[in-house]
């Protein structure tokens, strides 16, 4: 079977399809990457858990299937926490249809150390659904100020939170999301929420939803709210209208961070893939990638405090050590002058796959490029990003290319582009060119 688009540092499963990352911890200095998986088709069906894990973020090995459907539905996606204790839980949710409706619960599973054995808490569901049709995607986290772990769970258009004591007695909080941000018909999934210190050492909380449709680049996407959280309620510290992206590509979604109890930088990955076209992809073996694991840190702008991104340093070396032609990263600076234009082509086509435009003295237009196939419908685009161009010196692009998995920083991290390409084979591949 052709292997000719998987990518080499972006981590894809041996077999199947992929979505959503699940579950992702860091324990014992390994980081574990659960995952949203059928390992029988490479079609969306019956939900398990795939399991992967690494040492540098680069290198994975994948393990055996973590969670399998049971009575209670199909393992949708969750978290893994690890107590002061040392005792690692994962939550899940568990979907099945009932009377010709979805039907969601959130569950409890207890996993030792070495995360290799996994056993299901005989109280689940350990949350009931309260009557939602999207009542899914829980997010759990220990909550120091207020001593008690803390459940976000999706509710269609808002996150409910919860509280528990006990992992296993929940008790309603607050809903946060009417009114702000980016709404659509689909709904908001896949949450996360997290503290963040600003330069000063002053805490922040960062709450991450999924889009299902209507984000920034057309279909799924993924914004994020900067606030505070006491225990109980999230509070946003920008205005209801405004939007945060984190990232400004057509294939970011679902993304979640590494729970870490030493307390480092939060690092975030996404499913890089979209719900317009996710289920057509011309993968053979395989179909769902994961995004580059990236560090979020916050920064001052002159709009309010923002996230930027960057990658970990192990996997800007594997980029930088790759001898792989159809695998580079390339540090690109663009000195243009007001109204100039400079197309970047990264697969020896025509057609460029990004026009960067100097439109003012402080600001570039990215023109983001994607040819139409018949294969693929809806796959083809070309929409526009604003980038903050620097008062001195040119604009700097950060490209890092997977065989057919392209991520594009610029603004200082605070602007990311996850696109997906399906490219020549690599020996016809080019290095980044500017014309």
């Amino acid at each position: 079977m052709s292997e000719e688009f998987r990518p080499r540092l972006h981590f894809s499963p041996a077999q199947g399809w992929m979505n959503d990352p699940n579950g992702l911890i860091k324990v014992d200095g390994v980081y574990h990457l659960f995952f949203q998986h059928d390992p029988g088709s490479i079609n969306h069906g019956p939900m398990h858990w795939g399991h992967a894990c690494s040492t540098d973020l680069v290198t994975w090995r994948e393990l055996p299937v973590a969670l399998y459907p049971n009575e209670l539905g199909t393992c949708f996606s969750g978290t893994a926490v690890e107590g002061a204790d040392g005792e690692i839980k994962l939550f899940y949710t568990a979907h099945r249809r009932i009377d010709d409706q979805d039907y969601q619960v959130q569950c409890l599973v207890h996993a030792d150390q070495s995360l290799t054995t996994f056993r299901f808490d005989a109280a689940n569901p350990v949350l009931d659904n309260p009557g939602l049709v999207c009542f899914r995607d829980p997010k759990v986290l220990w909550h120091e100020a207020s001593k008690r772990w803390v459940m976000a769970v999706t509710h269609g258009q808002s996150i409910g939170f919860y509280s528990s004591q006990d992992q296993i007695d929940w008790h309603f909080e607050s809903s946060f999301g009417e009114g702000h941000g980016r709404h659509s018909d689909g709904p908001w999934e896949c949450p996360d929420l997290f503290p963040i210190m600003d330069s000063r050492g002053a805490e922040h909380w960062i709450l991450i939803v999924g889009i299902g449709s209507g984000a920034y680049a057309a279909g799924s996407g993924t914004q994020y709210f900067v606030g505070q959280f006491d225990g109980s309620a999230f509070v946003n510290d920008n205005r209801p209208g405004t939007t945060l992206w984190l990232d400004y590509g057509r294939d970011f979604y679902a993304a979640q961070t590494f729970f870490d109890r030493q307390g480092a930088a939060p690092i975030v990955l996404g499913w890089a893939s979209n719900w317009q076209y996710a289920r057509i992809t011309p993968t053979e073996n395989f179909r769902g990638v994961m995004s580059l694991p990236r560090t979020l840190s916050l920064t001052e702008t002159r709009q309010g405090l923002r996230l930027a991104q960057s990658l970990p340093p192990s996997v800007a070396a594997a980029f930088d050590a790759s001898a792989d032609p159809g695998v580079y990263r390339r540090e690109v600076e663009l000195p243009l002058t007001v109204g100039q234009s400079m197309n970047i082509a990264l697969f020896g086509e025509h057609q460029p796959q990004f026009r960067v435009t100097r439109t003012a003295a402080d600001e570039a237009t990215i023109l983001v490029i994607r040819s139409q196939t018949p294969a693929i419908p809806a796959f083809g685009h070309s929409y526009s990003v604003v980038a903050p161009f620097p008062k001195a010196g040119p604009l700097r692009l950060d490209i890092h290319v997977d065989r057919g998995v392209v991520e594009l920083a610029t603004a200082d991290g605070l602007i990311w582009i996850t696109q997906l390409f399906y490219p020549p084979p690599a020996g016809e591949h080019k290095l980044v060119g500017l014309r």
